[in-house]
């Protein structure tokens, strides 16, 4: 399941590109091929006026030769609003369990969470819950500060964080991830380690 981050801070300039028309153009590099071998789905927040923390949204469940409908849903997004990942994060766990198989989530988000949830805390439950789940975060263009708090969340799931800040890497990242059963090709990509547990 692929959750996108459509928050108002997608739509700041960096690199001479707003950072959500480089992530569509990743999509649109990688999206089509992946999904003929790999059932994917999407999870999209903010990107709608008129919301604020509670703006997410299933709009694809996993199915096989997504890649064109999947676009077709990120096209319409125009970023607004703030970044309730967790809520999606959970909402793509909870879709995922209904199909009765272990899963892979992909998290693409340029921002911490903002609306009241922490990113360790929620990936203890995601364990606790669904542990056949892992939850793979891409963090574009991140401040520093913030990539240890969100690199909590996939470590807890037994996931991994990739940091990128460039249209070819963040392609990369999208591919390793969405594309293998095994991700350990990245550069970008560290060994699990321990985490302490915060909040």
């Amino acid at each position: 399941m692929l959750v996108f981050d459509a928050s108002g801070s997608m739509g700041s300039i960096k690199n001479g590109l707003p950072k959500i028309d480089a992530a569509r153009e990743a999509a649109t590099d990688i999206l089509p091929d992946v999904t003929r071998f790999r059932a994917t789905g999407l999870i999209t927040y903010g990107g709608e006026f008129g919301t604020v923390c509670n703006n997410v949204n299933l709009k694809l469940p996993p199915m096989r030769h997504s890649g064109e409908l999947i676009l077709a849903e990120l096209g319409l997004m125009r970023p607004n609003g703030q970044t309730p990942l967790s809520d999606a994060v959970m909402l793509a766990a909870q879709s995922l369990k209904s199909l009765q198989h272990p899963g892979i989530i992909v998290l693409v988000t340029d921002g911490l969470e903002n609306c009241g949830y922490n990113a360790c805390a929620v990936g203890r439950k995601l364990r606790a819950q669904n542990p056949n789940i892992r939850v793979h975060v891409i963090g574009f263009h991140m401040h520093s500060s913030s990539e240890n708090q969100i690199d909590c969340l996939s470590q807890q799931t037994g996931g991994t964080y990739t940091s990128t800040n460039s249209l070819e890497s963040l392609r990369d990242a999208l591919r390793t991830t969405l594309s293998c059963p095994r991700i350990s090709s990245l550069k970008t990509l560290h060994p699990l380690k321990p985490v302490a547990a915060q909040g």
